[in-house]
C-alpha cells in the first residue's frame, strides 16, 4: 500500500512489536508515524494538584517508544485521554492517511472508526499473525454498489501491478466483464472475483478465509462487533466510504463500439422511466479508460458518438456528465463497453434479435467455424442491456464484444423509413463496412437465412474504353431515344418503370412498331404495378397495343394478382434502359411520359396548366463500348425474371476513354446504389454536386455533412414535387399531397443549409411561347445525378432516398471521365444560375425549417 503518514491509537497493554511490524508490511513507504498512548493519571500529574501516573503505563510507554524507534520519523505522544476531538485535531495537523487501532474493545473500535470516517482515511487493525512479507495478496469484500465504489477507489489509489486481489461478493461480473472494469477504472492490480451468494459480511469473510489465504482483508464497511469478535487471522483494513451517490441520472443504453478507419464509432441513448430507449437530450457523455477521462462528446440527436482511436484501448467506461459539474470520479461510470479493433480473428456477425431457438445455436455455429460471435443491433427499440441478457441466457460469451449498433456503424441516423424489411441487407452492409475497415468477417447470420451466409462481394468492376455523353436536356434525351430506335438494325431493348398513353408514349410506340415491322427484335419490359398493366386488374392501353404488334415482345415485371403485401408494393423494378443493337445504351431516370421527355422551350405553359404538363428536370447518359454489355446483362436478368427468353450479348470494342462502373442494385438483396453514392461522397476532396428532388436517406445526408466538415464544397440542386409558378402551385391530381412531400424533401436539405452547404431550388425563367402571366416556374427535379471533384459522376435510375436504397431494383453508372464530367458540371452551373439559393440567414427559410423540423426523421417512402 502507498500510505505515507499514519496515526496509531495505542493500547499500552498490547505488545507493540507485532503491531508495528504489521504496519511496516502493510505500508512499506511510511514517512511519518504518530503514536498516541493514553496514560492513566496523566491529567492529575499535569494539574496543580499532582497525582502520579500509573507506573505500569509509564513502563509500557517506554517499551512502545523503543519499538517505535524502528519506524521512520516516529513519535510516541502520551495523552490524558484519547477523545474524538483530540485525535481529529492531531490527525488533521499531521495530515495522516491511515489510522491504526490496537485495542479490540468495542469503545476503542468505535473511536477509531469514527475518527477515520471524519478524516476520510482508512483504518487498520492488526491480527495475531503478522504478514510474512510486504502485503501482496488482498481479499476485498464488497456486498453492494456503494461498497464496490469504495473498493474501486482504494485499489486505484493504493494497489500497483505487484498486488493480487480477490474480490468477494455477490456474483456480478464474468471474467471478460471483470477485465473490462479493471481496465476502465484504472486498476493496475491483478483482479479475480470469488462470487458468493451470501449477503452478510461475516459469511463473506468466512468464505474468503477458506478459499483465499491472503495478507490483508479489505472491507468497505465493518460493524464494530465484527472487528471485535470475528477472530482475525490476518490484518483488516477498512477503507473510506464512497461519496454519497449523486441524484439519479437517466440510465444509459450503450452498445459496444468498433474502430472504423481510425475512429471509434458507437451509439449512446438513455432509458426512460418507462423503460423505452430515448435520446440523451444533447447531454455531454464522458468516456473513461484506466481511471482517466479520455474524451467527452455530445451525442447527436440519434445518439451517434465518435472518438479518436487509441491503439491499445480495449474497454471504455461511459456516463453522462452532470449538468452543473464535471465527472467527479471514474468509479461512477455507468456502463462499460468493449472497443472492437480490426484484426485477424474471424467474426460471426448475427442479428441480435434472432429467435430464441436460433440464438441458442450461435455458440455451436461459431465453434464449428472457429468464429467469434458478435451481435449486431439492427432495431433501435431493443436496449443494449436486453441484448446482452439474451446473449448470456443463450450461452454466448464473446471475448471481445457483445453488441454493436448497425445505425452507428453505417451512420444511418434515426430515420424511421429504414425498417425491419431492410435488416437482412443492413446486416450485410455492416459486414462489408467492417471488412473494408480491416476486420475479418467469417460469416453472417440473419433472421431470414436458416444457415450461415458469406459476406457479399463488392458491387461491380470498372470497365475501361467507353464513350460517354451526359445530358440534362429532355429534348436531347428524346431525340437520342427516337433516333436510336429508328436506326436500330438488329434489336431494341427498352425498360421503364412507367409508360403513359400520351404524346411521348405514342411517339415511342410508333418508333417501336416501325422497328418491329422492319424485322428488328424489340423487347419491352415495364414494371407491372407502376406501368399499370397486369397488376390488380389494370390494363395500360399503350402497352396493350404494343403487345399485339409484329416483332415486339412485351413483358411486365412481377404482376400482382392477389392481395398485395408490403414487399409486393415496394419491391419493384425501377430501372430505365434503352439498348440499341447491343452497341449503344441509354441509361437515366426517365419514364415514358410527357414530363420526362419534353423540353421547357417546347411547352406552351399557362397558369391554368396541369402540373403533369410542366416539364421536369432529368438526367441521363449515352454509352458506347464494352460497358454496354454489362448494361445489357442487367436488362437480360430482369427480362428473364419477367418470363422472357435469353438472348446473346456481345462485348463491343473500345469506343472512348471513359471508365464505367455498372452498379446493379437488386431490391431487398443489397444496397449497392446507396453504397456507390456513399463511396463517392466519402472520397470527395474538392466538391460534390447533387441534382435530385427526392428526400435524401439520412445516411447520405450525414455523409454530405461530414464532407462539409472536412472542407468539401457541397452544392445541391432540388425542386418542387408539385411544380409552381411565381409561388403558386399548378393544379392537378395529388397536388396538395405532393406539396407536403416537397416539405419532406426540403427538410432533409435543411441540415446541409445549416452546415454551410449551398442548396438551390431549380427555377426556369419565362421562355418564348409561355403565357405572359408566368415569369418563372419551379419544376420537379427528377434527375438522379451526382458529380464529384470534376472527375467522376453517378447517373442512372437510383434516387438518393430510402426506396431506391433498399426496395427498388436500380441501375446506376459511375463514370470516370473528367471531360464529360466537367461539361456536365458546367451545365449544372447554368441551371444553378437561374435558381434560388436557400440562405440560412433568411428569416423565411428559418421559419420554414423550424416548422418542418419534425419531418427530418419522417419516413421518406416516396416513389415517384
Amino acid at each position: 500500500m502507498k500510505y505515507r503518514r499514519a496515526l496509531v491509537v495505542a493500547d499500552l497493554r498490547a505488545e507493540p512489536g507485532p503491531i508495528f511490524e504489521t504496519l511496516r508490511r502493510v505500508a512499506p513507504g511510511l514517512e511519518r508515524v504518530v503514536v498516541v498512548a493514553k496514560i492513566r493519571g496523566l491529567a492529575s500529574f499535569w494539574s496543580s494538584e499532582p497525582a502520579p501516573p500509573d507506573p505500569r503505563d509509564l513502563e509500557a510507554l517506554e517499551r512502545w517508544k523503543v519499538a517505535a524507534s524502528s519506524l521512520p520519523s516516529a513519535t510516541v505522544t502520551p495523552a490524558p485521554d484519547t477523545t474524538v476531538d483530540a485525535l481529529l485535531d492531531l490527525g488533521l495537523a499531521e495530515r495522516v492517511e491511515l489510522i491504526v487501532g490496537v485495542a479490540r474493545a468495542p469503545e476503542s473500535v468505535d473511536l477509531v472508526k469514527k475518527v477515520a470516517r471524519l478524516l476520510g482515511v482508512a483504518a487498520l487493525w492488526a491480527a495475531d499473525n503478522v504478514p510474512r512479507q510486504v502485503v501482496k495478496r488482498l481479499s476485498c469484500v464488497a456486498l453492494g454498489q456503494r461498497d464496490r465504489n469504495a473498493m474501486i477507489a482504494f485499489l486505484r489509489e493504493q494497489a500497483d501491478e505487484s498486488v493480487e486481489v480477490v474480490g468477494v461478493g455477490p456474483p456480478r461480473l464474468g471474467p471478460t466483464e471483470l477485465q473490462a472494469a479493471v481496465q476502465v477504472l484504472g486498476i493496475r492490480a491483478s483482479v479475480e472475483v470469488l462470487p458468493t451468494s451470501v449477503r452478510s459480511l461475516r459469511a463473506a469473510m468466512s468464505a474468503s478465509a477458506m478459499a483465499h489465504p491472503s495478507d490483508l482483508v479489505v472491507l468497505a464497511r465493518a460493524p464494530t462487533l465484527l472487528i471485535v469478535h470475528f477472530g482475525w487471522q490476518t490484518p483488516v483494513l477498512v477503507v473510506p466510504p464512497a461519496l454519497e451517490p449523486a441524484p439519479r441520472e437517466p440510465a444509459l443504453d450503450v452498445t459496444d463500439v468498433a474502430v472504423l478507419n481510425g475512429t471509434i464509432r458507437g451509439r449512446v441513448r438513455a432509458i426512460s422511466r418507462l423503460g423505452t430507449v430515448v435520446p440523451t437530450d444533447g447531454r455531454e457523455v464522458a468516456f473513461v479508460s484506466r481511471g482517466q477521462v479520455i474524451g467527452r462528446s455530445v451525442a447527436t440527436a440519434a445518439g451517434e458518438i465518435e472518438l479518436p482511436d487509441h491503439a491499445d484501448l480495449r474497454w471504455l467506461g461511459v456516463r453522462l456528465v452532470k449538468v452543473d459539474a464535471g465527472l467527479e470520479s471514474s468509479a461512477e461510470v455507468e456502463s462499460r463497453i468493449a472497443v472492437l479493433h480490426p484484426g485477424p480473428t474471424p467474426l460471426l456477425l448475427f442479428d441480435a434479435e434472432l429467435p430464441e431457438e436460433r440464438l441458442r445455436r450461435v455458440p455451436e455455429l461459431a465453434r464449428a467455424g472457429g468464429l467469434e460471435p458478435i451481435a449486431i443491433r439492427l432495431r433501435p427499440t431493443c436496449s443494449a442491456s436486453m441484448i446482452r441478457e439474451r446473449l448470456r441466457h443463450a450461452g454466448i460469451t464473446p471475448q471481445v464484444a457483445s453488441a454493436l449498433d448497425a445505425r452507428a456503424l453505417l451512420d444511418e441516423g434515426d430515420a424511421l423509413d429504414v425498417n425491419e424489411f431492410n435488416d437482412a441487407v443492413r446486416l450485410r452492409r455492416v459486414a462489408s463496412t467492417m471488412r473494408a475497415a480491416g476486420f475479418t468477417i467469417g460469416a453472417i447470420l440473419d433472421r431470414e437465412s436458416p444457415e450461415l451466409d458469406s459476406v457479399p462481394e463488392p458491387a461491380a468492376i470498372s470497365i475501361e474504353g467507353n464513350g460517354v455523353e451526359l445530358e440534362l436536356e429532355n429534348a436531347k434525351a428524346r431525340a437520342w431515344l427516337l433516333k436510336g430506335i429508328a436506326g436500330a438494325q438488329e434489336s431494341v431493348g427498352l425498360q421503364a418503370y412507367m409508360a403513359a398513353d400520351d404524346d411521348v408514349g405514342r411517339a415511342v410506340e410508333a418508333a417501336l412498331v416501325e422497328a418491329g415491322a422492319r424485322g428488328v427484335k424489340v423487347r419491352v419490359l415495364i414494371d407491372s404495378l407502376h406501368g399499370w398493366h397486369g397488376s390488380l386488374g389494370t390494363e395500360n392501353p399503350l402497352l396493350s397495343r404494343l403487345a399485339g404488334k409484329p416483332g415486339i415482345d412485351l413483358r411486365v415485371w412481377r404482376p400482382i394478382t392477389g392481395l398485395p403485401s408490403m414487399t409486393d408494393i415496394k419491391q419493384r423494378n425501377h430501372r430505365k434502359i434503352a439498348l440499341i443493337d447491343g452497341r449503344v445504351a441509354l441509361v437515366g431516370g426517365r419514364n415514358l411520359s410527357h414530363e420526362y421527355y419534353t423540353g421547357f422551350a417546347e411547352e406552351r405553359l399557362t397558369p391554368t396548366a396541369n402540373w403533369r404538363e410542366v416539364p421536369w428536370l432529368d438526367a441521363g447518359v449515352r454509352v458506347e463500348g464494352p460497358a454496354v454489355a454489362a448494361i445489357a446483362a442487367s436488362f437480360l436478368e430482369s427480362w428473364k425474371e419477367a418470363g422472357g427468353s435469353p438472348f446473346p450479348i456481345q462485348v463491343r470494342e473500345p469506343a472512348g476513354k471513359a471508365v464505367v462502373r455498372v452498379v446493379l442494385h437488386r431490391g431487398l438483396r443489397d444496397a449497392h446504389a446507396l453504397e456507390a453514392f456513399r463511396a463517392l461522397i466519402d472520397g470527395a476532396r474538392s466538391h460534390v454536386h447533387m441534382v435530385s428532388g427526392f428526400p435524401y436517406v439520412l445516411e447520405l445526408q450525414h455523409a454530405l455533412l461530414r464532407a462539409l466538415a472536412r472542407g468539401v464544397k457541397v452544392r445541391a440542386l432540388s425542386g418542387h414535387l408539385t411544380p409552381t409558378h411565381d409561388g403558386t402551385p399548378f393544379a392537378g391530381p395529388w397536388a396538395h399531397a405532393r406539396m407536403a412531400a416537397t416539405d419532406l424533401v426540403h427538410s432533409r436539405l435543411d441540415p446541409i443549409v445549416e452546415a454551410g452547404g449551398e442548396v438551390f431550388l431549380f427555377g426556369q425563367p419565362r421562355l418564348p411561347g409561355w403565357d405572359p402571366g408566368i415569369r418563372v416556374i419551379y419544376p420537379h427535379v427528377h434527375a438522379k445525378l451526382m458529380t464529384v471533384d470534376g472527375l467522376r459522376c453517378a447517373v442512372g435510375s437510383a434516387n438518393p432516398d430510402v426506396v431506391s436504397s433498399y426496395w427498388d431494383s436500380e441501375l446506376l453508372l459511375v463514370v470516370d471521365e473528367p471531360t464529360a464530367v466537367q461539361d456536365c458540371e458546367r451545365r449544372i452551373a447554368e441551371l444553378i444560375a437561374t435558381s434560388v439559393r436557400v440562405s440560412r440567414d433568411d428569416p423565411a427559410w428559418q421559419e420554414r425549417a423550424r416548422r418542418r423540423l419534425w419531418m427530418r426523421h419522417w419516413p421518406g417512402m416516396l416513389n415517384l
